[in-house]
C-alpha cells in the first residue's frame, strides 16, 4: 500500500505574481523560525507539568495554507513536527474543508488513524487569516501526561487494542469562530487523570498557538499577505529542489537493510523492520516489504509515524543541518504492507510505535543509505524513548520519565554521551524536580556508564544509568528497547552496549526485567534504567592513542577496553600511553 499524503484537497492558493527578492525570502524565513521559537517558549513558560516546563515534550511550527511545515522551533521533535502535516490536514478535510475555516477556529485531534501519531500527543492548530487571505496555520503538538485509558499516564503497551489506550478525539473544531464547543471540552477533560494539570497544559498550548497567529499576522501586515504566502511557497519549492539535488547525486539502485525490536510487550520475540531504499534519479521510494506484521502489543506505527521517521532518516543523512520545511520530503514516496508493524489497521494499539518502532524505522533507513556511502551516515543511537512510568499505589500520583542513552558516532566526530537521539529529542527533568514534585521518589544515581559506547575511530556515545528508589509500593511500566540487539556501528565500528532494566528489591536482590513490561514494586525497591550506548564509526585501531588515553582519563572507557578494543596500552602513574606495547598491540611495522 502506498502511503500517499492524507490531505487530498486542491491547492488552496492560486499562483500569484509577486516579485520576491532573495533578501525578503530570507528575512521572512527567519521570522517563521523565530515565531515558532516564541511559540515554544510561551508554552514551556506557562505549562503546569514538569514534562513540558523542563523536558520540553512539545513542538511548535507554522504551516503553509496546505498544512506543509514552513517554520519550526529549534527544539521541535522530529516525530511531532513531521506528523503535523497529516494531523492538521485531516482536521481540515474532516471538518468541511478550506471553505469551512474561519478566523477564531481552533482545530484539535489525537487520532492515530486520522493522521496523528499516538493518543498522548494532542495537536492544536489555528488557521491564520489576514483579511480574507489564509496565511497558513499556527500549530503546537504536546505530549499530554495522561489521556485516560487503562494505565496511569496512558502508557500500557499490553492492552491489545487502541480502545484501551486512552481517549481518542477525532479531527474536530474545539472553537468555531471564537466560540468554544463546551460539550467537547468537557468530554476531553472528564476522561483524563489529573484534569487540573491537563487543563493548565492545554491552556499553555492554546496560548502558544494564538501567539503564533498574532505574530504571523504582524508579518503579513508589514510585507503583505500575498508576499508572505508566496514566500512560503518559494521556501517549500526551494527545499524540494535542494533535496532532489542531494538525491540526484546518489547512484540509482536498490539498497536494503533490516533491524529488530526486542518484542511487543506481550510476546518476547524479535520483530523485524526491513527497508529497501530505491533511488531513481531525483526520487526515492522506501519499501517496507519484509517487515513483520502488526502485533497485539502497542508498538505498531501508524502511517503518519512511519512517514515521519523515514523522512527524518533521509533528512539526517542526505541534507543535514539547517532546519527546513516539509518541501524536502516531496521527492520521497513510501510503500508499506497493510496490517504490518509500519501500517497497522484499526484497532491495533500504537502508543509506543510513536517512538520504539519509529526509532527502528529511522535506524533501518539510515542503515540502508549507509550501504551507498558510509560517510553519509552514523552509528545507531540508543534507539528508544527509554520510558519509565510509575504511580504510587498509596497517593495515586504518577509520573513518566526517560533515560538517556548514547548517540552514534559519524565519520567526523564521537557520539554524544547521555542524550536522546533519533526521532525523539526531548530533554529530561532535573533530578531536583523529580524529588521535589514526587515525594515518594528518590534518585540514587544518574551517571554516565563507562564502556557503553561502541568502539571505533570515532567512539560511540556512552549511556547513563538512572536509579530511582520508591518509598511507596508502585505500579511500574517500562517502555524501552535495544536489550537484545545493540545499536549497530558503521564502517568497522563496534555495537553500542545493550540496554539493561534491573529491579533491585528492598533487600538488595537484583532481577533483570524485559525492556517492555508492567509490574508492581514493593516500597523500598529501586529500578535501574540503563539505555543502550551509541554505535562506533570506523576501525578502533585507527583512533589516535592520545585520544584513547583521554577517554580513559575521562572515565569513558577502561584501560582494559583501551587495550582489547583499541589496541592501546595505558599504564603508569600518572597514566600514559605505553608506546612500545601499543605498537605491538596494533602490529604496526
Amino acid at each position: 500500500m502506498s502511503l500517499v499524503p492524507l490531505l487530498l484537497v486542491e491547492d488552496y492558493m492560486s499562483s500569484r505574481a509577486v516579485d520576491l527578492t532573495p533578501t525578503t525570502v530570507e528575512v521572512i524565513r527567519n521570522q517563521l523560525v523565530n515565531i515558532s521559537e516564541e511559540m515554544q517558549a510561551r508554552v514551556m513558560n506557562s505549562a503546569y507539568s514538569s514534562m513540558w516546563q523542563e523536558a520540553g515534550d512539545l513542538s511548535a511550527a507554522l504551516l503553509s495554507p496546505r498544512a506543509e511545515v514552513a517554520g519550526q522551533s529549534q527544539r521541535a521533535i522530529p516525530i511531532h513536527v513531521a506528523t503535523m502535516v497529516t494531523s492538521v490536514g485531516q482536521i481540515v478535510e474532516q471538518t468541511g474543508g478550506y471553505d469551512a475555516l474561519e478566523p477564531g477556529d481552533i482545530l484539535v485531534q489525537n487520532d492515530p488513524y486520522s493522521g496523528n501519531n499516538h493518543l498522548p500527543d494532542f495537536v492544536v492548530a489555528e488557521p491564520v487569516f489576514h483579511d480574507d487571505t489564509l496565511l497558513g496555520f499556527s500549530a503546537v503538538r504536546g505530549h499530554w501526561l495522561d489521556v485516560g485509558g487503562s494505565s496511569p499516564t496512558s502508557y500500557a503497551i499490553d492492552t491489545g487494542e487502541i480502545l484501551k489506550e486512552g481517549l481518542r478525539v477525532p479531527p474536530a473544531k474545539l472553537y468555531e469562530a471564537g466560540e468554544r464547543n463546551d460539550a467537547l471540552y468537557r468530554v476531553i477533560f472528564a476522561n483524563v487523570r489529573d484534569s487540573h494539570e491537563r487543563v493548565g497544559d492545554f491552556n499553555a498550548q492554546l496560548a502558544g498557538v494564538r501567539q503564533g497567529r498574532r505574530r504571523l499576522q504582524e508579518v503579513a501586515e508589514k510585507y503583505g499577505a500575498e508576499t508572505v504566502v508566496a514566500t512560503i511557497d518559494r521556501l517549500l519549492d526551494n527545499d524540494e529542489r535542494r533535496m532532489r539535488s542531494c538525491i540526484q547525486a546518489l547512484p540509482d539502485g536498490d539498497y536494503e537493510a533490516e533491524d529488530f525490536l526486542d518484542g511487543d510487550g506481550i510476546e518476547d520475540e524479535l520483530l523485524r523492520i526491513h527497508a529497501t531504499v530505491r533511488v531513481r534519479g531525483s526520487d526515492i521510494e522506501v519499501d517496507f516489504a519484509g517487515t513483520d506484521g502488526q502485533v497485539n502489543g502497542g508498538i505498531n506505527a501508524p502511517p503518519s509515524v512511519t512517514r515521519a521517521a523515514t523522512h527524518y532518516g533521509i533528512k539526517c543523512t542526505l541534507n543535514p543541518g539547517v532546519l527546513r520545511t516539509s518541501g524536502e520530503f516531496r521527492p520521497v514516496d513510501i510503500d508499506a504492507p497493510r496490517r504490518s508493524l509500519v501500517n497497522p489497521e484499526h484497532p491495533a494499539p500504537v502508543v509506543a510505535g510513536n517512538h520504539e518502532t519509529a526509532n527502528r524505522v529511522f535506524d533501518t533507513v539510515v542503515r540502508a543509505i549507509g550501504t551507498i556511502d558510509a560517510d553519509l551516515v552514523f552509528g545507531a543511537g540508543e534507539g528508544s524513548t527509554n520510558g519509565l512510568t510509575y504511580r504510587s499505589l498509596e497517593t495515586k500520583v504518577a509520573n513518566r520519565t526517560r533515560g538517556m542513552g548514547g548517540a552514534g558516532a559519524c565519520s567526523t566526530r564521537d557520539g554524544i554521551n547521555g542524550i536522546r537521539s533519533g526521532v525523539g529529542n526531548t530533554g529530561i527533568e532535573p533530578v531536583e524536580r523529580f524529588e521535589e514534585r514526587y515525594d515518594y521518589v528518590t534518585i540514587d544515581e544518574f551517571s554516565i556508564v563507562t564502556d557503553t559506547g561502541g568502539g571505533g575511530r570515532f567512539r560511540g556515545g556512552n549511556a547513563t544509568r538512572l536509579t530511582t528508589r520508591f518509598a511507596d509500593d508502585v505500579e511500574l511500566i517500562v517502555t524501552s528497547d535495544r536489550a537484545k540487539t545493540g545499536p549497530y556501528g558503521v564502517a568497522g565500528g563496534g555495537e553500542g552496549a545493550r540496554a539493561r532494566h534491573v529491579h533491585v528489591t528492598p533487600d538488595g536482590e537484583r532481577h533483570e526485567l524485559p525492556s517492555k513490561c508492567s509490574t508492581t514494586l514493593d516500597a523500598g525497591s529501586a529500578f535501574e534504567l540503563q539505555p543502550a550506548g551509541g554505535g562506533g564509526y570506523g576501525d578502533p585501531h585507527e583512533r589516535p592513542p592520545e585520544r584513547v588515553l583521554d577517554d580513559v582519563l575521562d572515565g569513558y572507557i577502561t584501560a582494559e577496553t583501551a587495550r582489547e578494543t583499541y589496541g592501546v596500552a595505558v599504564s603508569g602513574e600518572p597514566l600514559g600511553v605505553d608506546w612500545d606495547a601499543t605498537e605491538e598491540l596494533r602490529d604496526v611495522e
